[in-house]
């Protein structure tokens, strides 16, 4: 459970996992492209699954530093 109040913006109420989830968006498009010119998606055997998987570690670290 997060320590996080529910924020609300404009009439509209913002869990504090919607804010961990757009962080967790911003690293992942930002470790993504640091990733792909180095050329790590050569040795992947499927990208789809590896960026599936790096955004749920990507999220499931920033979950760990709001709590």
């Amino acid at each position: 459970m997060s320590v996080l109040p529910v924020i609300v913006i404009f009439g509209l109420s913002f869990p504090p996992i919607f804010f961990e989830i757009i962080v967790s968006l911003l690293l992942f498009w930002l470790v993504r492209r640091v990733l792909q010119p180095v050329g790590l998606y050569d040795f992947v055997w499927h990208p789809a699954l590896f960026n599936t998987a790096l955004y749920c570690c990507l999220f499931y670290l920033v979950s760990c530093l709001f709590v």
